[in-house]
């Protein structure tokens, strides 16, 4: 499997209030269970929910977060953790996830934030608009503080209407662009604080790439700021934007004004794929490659996401697996159509979806048999698939379909699409119900080529003309997937390790001993806690401790599971030259990382902990 990064396999793995009897409040130790499975199929990623802090934390879903910097480590909102676990969890979901080759994509919600307390400087007609979160010195001592006037409306932004001020909990308003002052003011205090948090969050976390939540509500450029002052000036990572529209032409501006690091979920090409299967038989399938998006760059097609299908649909969980009658929308859905997953033109849909440009996105609830009581206490290891997504993820890694070149090599018929991989794959989809369909092609591979279908719908091999050319015949109903014989196996992606940075600061963490105790700068006498990670046994845990400012002399003591024994050391660190630390790992497991000041004469200081280390790749002890 060697796909290019804008050609990846993306697996939502969540769906909308996601649960587990099992991980009751840990849904990020499912996923991590998950994880092996997972690869094994064939993923490249997982895209997660919001890891932060939401106003109500253990029932809401993320999309109304109060505090950026409480990743479920800081007793406030009525918890620690959040509905999918704490912040050790999510952190050692990464580590996990990285252990098996996976890359994690946490959803980031910017527009908007919800659960502020009643600012006493605000008009009556703005209620709740102040916000304090706790820090590791007090209840209300925590960073990027808010208040009314950073929300719509403000006084430069008198209104609720128009571009970028959809009403929803407290609208953020980045100004610059937004409230048309020119580049004076690009360097707001909403536009600096999210680029700071940004960038802290992808040190904490480690995580590779991004799904930014609703961005038709703020200006794209805070993304293309936020994405170049995190990742750098590159654009080798996956990243998607939230741009719901049925036009092509608004989903295309949109990833050209972040400069490309950010792409969009194609909608225009799911609502084409919505017709298709629910026009029995009556779509022009020739029409599909002009549906798509034009800017694919970082496109990503979809079937179903969270925001389109919220609930099992009713007709697929009846017993007669030929009913697929009803429209299955419980009424929660956001946006869309419901793709029934069971419905017998919905493999036609991801068919498409994987041959086309881009980054197929699978949704959680496509890819698994996610009815009750499975829905909620099924493990990880046992729930059941749905063969055709789990084929189509196949077929798309082990032909590398995006390493081919994207050619449509027939659309002249209402009912047959055929498209190539340039001399990796063949895509054909007939979405007739009741006859085959068939065509010859010109093909880019070397003539007398033995191609094979790998869908399974024919058992017999093709071969190609002594000019490149093959007839490709699809039965009713179904698609196929041609490329060279012999192709077998599954998936054992390279494991790599995982770099997550803690700062200890004042206004970070919580000192409350309800909370996991993180934060704080460092003191004399004290050890104080950066964070925790948890690596594999047996394996090397590199670190690197900065001070900022003054050098300092800092002891470190990293408490271990239980019944090993401390690991201790001593040295000095600056802003530019570190505190070296490696060690073996005794015993997989939780390592807190602790530090204090050496001298006892010494006022405190920040300090930034490193961890280089690998996490397991799979578990018995969490």
């Amino acid at each position: 499997m060697s796909n290019p990064w804008n050609g990846k396999v993306i697996l939502e793995a969540f769906w909308w209030n996601c649960w587990n009897t099992s991980y009751a409040q840990d849904w990020y130790t499912f996923l991590a269970k998950l994880a092996p499975r997972l690869a094994a199929m064939g993923f490249d990623g997982i895209w997660t929910p919001p890891p932060c802090k939401d106003r109500r934390a253990t029932t809401n879903m993320g999309y109304t977060p109060f505090d950026y910097y409480d990743l479920g480590n800081k007793n406030q909102n009525g918890s620690t953790g959040t509905r999918f676990g704490d912040q050790d969890a999510f952190l050692r979901l990464v580590a996990v996830a990285h252990a098996n080759g996976l890359e994690v994509y946490p959803d980031i919600v910017l527009d908007h934030c919800d659960g502020g307390d009643t600012d006493p400087e605000a008009p009556a007609q703005f209620p709740n608009s102040r916000y304090r979160s706790a820090g590791f010195t007090g209840a209300t001592a925590g960073r990027w503080p808010r208040s009314w006037l950073d929300f719509h409306p403000n006084p430069v932004h008198w209104n609720l209407s128009g571009d970028w001020c959809f009403s929803y909990g407290h609208d953020i308003c980045y100004q610059g662009r937004c409230s048309d002052s020119g580049d004076a003011d690009q360097n707001c205090y909403m536009r600096s604080q999210a680029r700071s948090w940004f960038q802290w969050f992808v040190r904490q976390t480690g995580v590779d790439g991004f799904r930014f939540d609703d961005v038709k509500g703020f200006p794209p450029e805070i993304v293309e700021d936020l994405l170049y002052n995190a990742m750098g000036d590159r654009r080798d990572f996956f990243c998607v934007g939230e741009f719901v529209t049925g036009n092509s032409a608004g989903i295309d501006n949109w990833a050209a004004a972040t400069l490309d690091r950010s792409g969009t979920f194609d909608y225009p090409f799911r609502d084409a794929l919505v017709e298709l299967v629910y026009s029995n038989g009556f779509f022009d399938m020739g029409s599909l490659p002009g549906r798509q998006q034009g800017n694919r760059f970082k496109t990503v097609p979809f079937v179903n996401n969270h925001d389109v299908y919220r609930g099992a649909f009713w007709d697929s969980s009846n017993s007669d697996a030929s009913d697929h009658t009803g429209n299955g929308q419980n009424g929660d859905e956001l946006t869309g159509t419901t793709i029934d997953p069971d419905n017998p033109r919905t493999p036609l849909a991801y068919a498409v979806a994987f041959a086309v440009d881009g980054s197929p996105q699978v949704f959680y609830d496509d890819l698994f048999v996610n009815f009750k009581p499975e829905r909620d206490d099924t493990l990880a290891d046992q729930l059941s698939t749905r063969s055709y997504v789990q084929n189509l993820v196949w077929c798309h890694q082990k032909l590398e379909f995006k390493s081919g070149a994207y050619l449509v090599r027939y659309q002249d018929s209402n009912q047959l699409l055929i498209i190539e991989r340039a001399g990796r794959a063949i895509i054909a989809i007939n979405n007739d119900g009741g006859s085959w369909h068939k065509a010859w092609i010109a093909s880019a591979f070397s003539p007398g080529s033995q191609l094979h279908d790998y869908s399974g719908s024919r058992p017999d091999d093709l071969w190609t003309n002594q000019d490149g050319w093959v007839e490709i015949a699809v039965p009713p109903l179904s698609y196929s997937v041609w490329g060279p014989a012999g192709v077998s196996g599954g998936f054992l992606p390279a494991a790599r390790r995982t770099v997550q940075q803690f700062e200890m600061d004042d206004d970070l963490g919580d000192s409350d001993p309800e909370s996991l105790g993180y934060g704080g700068r460092a003191v004399p006498a004290v050890y104080r806690t950066a964070g925790a990670i948890w690596p594999a046994a047996a394996s090397k845990v590199m670190i690197e401790i900065y001070a900022d400012a003054a050098p300092q002399q800092i002891d470190v003591l990293v408490q271990v599971p239980a019944g090993g024994e401390p690991v201790v050391f001593n040295g000095s660190a600056d802003v530019t030259v570190p505190l070296l630390i490696g060690f073996t790992v005794q015993q997989e497991g939780q390592h807190r990382l602790t530090a204090r000041l050496s001298n006892a004469n010494t006022t405190s200081a920040r300090l930034y902990v490193k961890a280089d280390y690998a996490g397991p790749s799979s578990s018995t002890t969490f």
